[in-house]
C-alpha cells in the first residue's frame, strides 16, 4: 500500500514538473519571438524618398499613395517639398536616400559631394511654357520685353538664358525673378506679370483662373530649334545616395520598376491619378492636375539608357554657363548601372 502511495506521489510530482517546464518553454518561446521582432524592427533601414510638389512627384504618386516598399527590412518615408533648395542640404548630408529634383541640380550635387550621388533616371522632359496675356508668335517677339521667372539658378533659368543667347536676345530681354512657381503663377493670374516662364501644372492653373492668359510658346519646341535637335529639354530626374544604392541594389531596382509602372499608370489614368495627387497634398486641385498631366512631360527613362541625351544636355548647359551644372561635366560614375 505504501508503495502505491509513493508511486502516486511521484506521478503527481512528475506531472507538476512537466507542466512547469511547458509553461517555461512557452514563455521562453514567446520571449524569443518578441526578441526576433525587436531585432527586425531595430535593423530596418530608414529610407527617405523625396520629391517636389509638381510633375516629379506626380509621376510617382502610386508609390507615395501606397507607401510602397515598406516592409520588415525597409522603413520608407515619402516627402514632397515646394522648392529644390529645401532638398539640397538633406541630400548632401545623407538624410535623403532617393530624390526627384531638377536635372542640373543633380550634377551640381554630384560635383559638390565629389561623386556621392548617382543618377538613376529621368522623370520629366519638356514641360516648360512661356505664358501670359500678351501676344507672341516667335521667340524673336520677346525682344524688349520682360519675362517673369522663378527659381533662379534652376534648369528653366539656364534653359531660357541659353535660348536667348542662341537667338541673339541675351541683352534684349529682361528676366524678373520671384522665389517660386506658385508665386509667379499668382502674379500672372493677377496680370501683374504679362509674360512668364512656368512649368506644368502651374500653366494650367493660370489658364483656368485667368481667361485672358494662354500658352504663348512651347519652350520644348524652341529648345529643339535652338539646339538643332542635339538634345531634349530635360527638366527632372531621379538620384540616389551612392553608398545606399551600392548596398541596397535590390531596393533600388524594385523602386525603379514601381516608378516606371506609376508613370505609365499616371499618363494613362489622369483622372484617377489627379485624385491621389490632391489626397497626398502634392497639388491642391485634382481638376487642375487632371488637365495638366497630358502636357506635364511626365516620363521615365533609365539614366544609363539615356546617357547620350543627358550628356548632350549637360554639355549645352556647361558651354552656356559652367556653374549651371557645378563647374564640370559628370563622369561615368555619375550613372547608376542596372
Amino acid at each position: 500500500m505504501k508503495k502505491y502511495k509513493l508511486l502516486t506521489i511521484l506521478l503527481v510530482l512528475i506531472i507538476l514538473l512537466s507542466g512547469c517546464s511547458n509553461n517555461l518553454s512557452s514563455e521562453d518561446s514567446s520571449l524569443e519571438d518578441e526578441n526576433i521582432e525587436k531585432v527586425e524592427t531595430e535593423d530596418a533601414i530608414d529610407v527617405t524618398i523625396a520629391g517636389l510638389k509638381g510633375p516629379t512627384s506626380i509621376g510617382m504618386i502610386k508609390l507615395i499613395d501606397e507607401k510602397a516598399l515598406n516592409n520588415n527590412q525597409y522603413n520608407v518615408n515619402y516627402v514632397a517639398e515646394s522648392a529644390p533648395d529645401s532638398l539640397t542640404g538633406k541630400i548632401i548630408n545623407g538624410e535623403i536616400q532617393i530624390s526627384s529634383l531638377p536635372i542640373n541640380l543633380a550634377s551640381i550635387i554630384f560635383n559638390k559631394t565629389e561623386g556621392e550621388v548617382q543618377l538613376l533616371g529621368l522623370n520629366t522632359i519638356g514641360n516648360l511654357y512661356i505664358i501670359g496675356t500678351e501676344e507672341l508668335n516667335s521667340i524673336e517677339d520677346l525682344k524688349g520685353k520682360t519675362i517673369g521667372m522663378s527659381a533662379k539658378g534652376s534648369t528653366p533659368d539656364y534653359a531660357i538664358n541659353h535660348i536667348l543667347k542662341q537667338n541673339n536676345l541675351g541683352n534684349e530681354v529682361d528676366l524678373d525673378y520671384v522665389t517660386d512657381h506658385a508665386t509667379l503663377a499668382q502674379s500672372v493670374i493677377a496680370e501683374d506679370t504679362k509674360i512668364a516662364l512656368l512649368p506644368e501644372p502651374f500653366v494650367t492653373q493660370v489658364i483656368m483662373k485667368n481667361k485672358n492668359a494662354k500658352i504663348l510658346l512651347d519652350l520644348d519646341d524652341v529648345w529643339n530649334t535652338s539646339t538643332k535637335g542635339k538634345s531634349e529639354l530635360i527638366t527632372g530626374c531621379i538620384i540616389a545616395n551612392k553608398k545606399f544604392a551600392e548596398n541596397n541594389r535590390e531596393f533600388i531596382d524594385a523602386f525603379m520598376k514601381q516608378y516606371e509602372e506609376s508613370v505609365k499608370w499616371v499618363n494613362q489614368n489622369p483622372s484617377d491619378a489627379s485624385i491621389l495627387v490632391e489626397k497626398n497634398e502634392i497639388m491642391p486641385n485634382a481638376n487642375l492636375v487632371e488637365k495638366a498631366i497630358p502636357n506635364s512631360g511626365i516620363t521615365f527613362k533609365y539614366a544609363i539608357d539615356a546617357k547620350e541625351i543627358i550628356q548632350n544636355f549637360y554639355q549645352i548647359l556647361f558651354d552656356s554657363n559652367p556653374t549651371s551644372i557645378g563647374g564640370s561635366l559628370p563622369n561615368e560614375d555619375f550613372y547608376y548601372s542596372k
